[in-house]
């Protein structure tokens, strides 16, 4: 009897709902619900994304965008481009991603991490956003050098009144001479608006034309 009993059990169990496969979200575990493959595929052959063809592959690129870039588990190389990407849709949502990023990671150690806040300095600068030189400035307090570069340049493209009292600030302790020659370029290509206090009394410098292809 009880071997009977057993064997209505498990036929009752064999034809349950629950018994039926999960539905298949691929090796990624559903990670692909936003296009996201499609965006990380893009850009492991895109050094230089183009704004069209981005959103060729979504209506609101951003949202995969900033989702590869915050994934840990996505190659640091294909993150930063996704960050560097993220300037061709300068979206508010897009420069406060952008400005948390920075204030999050400004003093990385890690070489994927300062590759992110690189990417992420000049793609803020070139949008111009309201605090962000303030935010950028942040970086200068890193220790690679290459980071206080794009610093410097994010500073410049940002154009914003502060840029160049924060420029100033940090050549003043900067000992990296790359470093300080990139602020100094930045300094000469800001509005002649802005004279460096120390230099008031003379003649100003004719504005050097203002860097392209970034």
């Amino acid at each position: 009897m009880s071997l009977t009993c057993l064997a209505i059990v498990l036929s009752t169990l064999a034809a349950s709902p629950a018994s039926a496969p999960a539905p298949d979200r691929g090796k990624d575990g559903g990670k692909d619900s936003d296009g996201r493959s499609k965006f990380e595929a893009y850009l492991a052959g895109h050094d230089v994304p183009l704004a069209a063809e981005l959103r060729a592959l979504a209506k609101s690129p951003e949202d995969p965008l900033m989702a590869i870039a915050s994934d840990t588990r996505v190659e640091g190389l294909i993150r930063s481009r996704a960050v560097a990407a993220l300037r061709l849709v300068p979206t508010k949502g897009v420069q406060s991603f952008l400005g948390k990023l920075i204030e999050t990671k400004a003093k990385a150690t890690d070489a994927s991490d300062r590759l992110m806040v690189r990417r992420a300095a000049v793609a803020l600068g070139w949008m111009v956003a309201p605090g962000a030189a303030e935010k950028l400035a942040l970086l200068f307090e890193n220790e690679d050098p290459e980071v206080r570069l794009d610093a410097a340049i994010g500073l410049g493209l940002t154009r914003a009144e502060t840029a160049a009292t924060l420029l100033r600030r940090q050549l003043a302790v900067e000992s990296v001479p790359r470093v300080r020659d990139q602020i100094e370029r930045q300094l000469r290509a800001l509005p002649e608006s802005s004279p460096e206090p120390d230099k008031a009394h003379t003649p100003p410098k004719r504005e050097q034309p203002m860097r392209t292809g970034w």
